[in-house]
């Protein structure tokens, strides 16, 4: 799920930085940034992964986020509707009769007329979410700066393969897993509900399924509050967080990891464990049959490799 200017992490790595000798030519490599703000008044500057797009012919310097937990992309209305002549003409790119509303209450509609691309990818599939997002000035719609226009969710990489080489900051997509990655990277068998990736956890010996995400690199693991009673120093005073969850301020609790927490073979750094009793993302985790969302922090220095086809998490050895 997205958690925009939210739900994001500080954590150290668990495996030691990767170097690996690509031709520059082979893959297709596209840049991103990290976007750095305050929450709770402290400055994260790894808040989230934001990638450069382009909408139609429209002229600016387009960014959108980058969240794997939120299963469609989308672009933000208030931030869009100042590039057109007018909003009449704005929603006859749009099929308002299929309007839907989300558990936050935003209301979509599906493109019919616009065309996204991430650098040299194609987004075919989007939705417009109606009076949300930052609106930008029109005497600043061509200013050099960033304009945050949206999100680019999990649907881009639909039954692709996703490389994400995190400090060097890059990405690139395969239409399928080549003999490179696939020797080079240590992996486990995941699952994909509605597009998403989920990760088996081992955390106290048992399984958990937790939700790789993106837009989440605050916290290196966010979970319900019966599993973080289980695993964190209970006698630490919780530290809190007020995050933005698509409009909606989300209190949140942490403290140290003190079990052992395993992807497949590797042990996972002890940073801290964050739990929220906000309905709404307690009933997404249930509804989505995972308990929580894991995201960046874990993996800052390392490559990963993502198999959504093949429901395979990897990390470059």
């Amino acid at each position: 799920m997205i958690f925009i200017v939210c739900f994001l992490a500080v954590c150290t790595h668990v495996f030691g930085q990767k170097r690996i000798g690509i031709k520059k030519d082979k893959y297709q490599w596209l840049s991103f940034k990290w976007h750095g703000d305050r929450v709770s008044g402290r400055y994260f500057d790894k808040l989230a992964i934001m990638l450069p797009v382009k909408i139609n012919d429209l002229k600016g310097n387009f960014v959108a986020q980058f969240d794997l937990g939120a299963n469609e992309s989308v672009l933000y209305g208030n931030a869009l509707k100042n590039y057109f002549p007018s909003q009449e003409y704005l929603y006859t790119l749009l099929d308002t009769t299929q309007k839907g509303i989300s558990d936050a209450g935003i209301v979509s509609y599906p493109s019919k007329g616009m065309n996204l691309s991430v650098g040299v990818y194609p987004e075919k599939k989007f939705y417009f979410l109606e009076n949300y997002g930052d609106e930008i000035p029109k005497d600043s719609l061509l200013s050099p700066s960033e304009k945050h226009m949206g999100t680019i969710g999990a649907n881009f990489t639909t039954d692709k393969v996703l490389i994400m080489d995190l400090p060097n900051h890059k990405i690139c997509i395969l239409d399928t897993m080549d003999n490179y990655w696939a020797s080079r990277a240590s992996f486990v068998d995941c699952r994909v509900m509605k597009n998403r990736i989920q990760l088996p956890l081992k955390i106290n010996g048992k399984t958990e399924w937790i939700m790789f995400d993106t837009g989440a690199s605050i916290f290196p693991l966010f979970t319900n509050k019966a599993l973080w009673d289980t695993m964190v120093d209970l006698k630490e005073k919780p530290d809190t967080l007020q995050v933005n969850s698509w409009g909606e301020k989300v209190v949140c609790y942490g403290a140290t990891i003190v079990s052992d927490v395993y992807l497949g073979d590797h042990k996972l750094h002890k940073a801290k464990a964050w739990f929220t009793e906000n309905k709404r993302l307690l009933d997404f985790y249930r509804d989505e049959g995972t308990t929580g969302t894991t995201g960046n922090a874990y993996f800052f220095n390392d490559i990963i490799v993502i198999d959504f086809k093949n429901k395979k998490f990897g990390v470059v050895k």
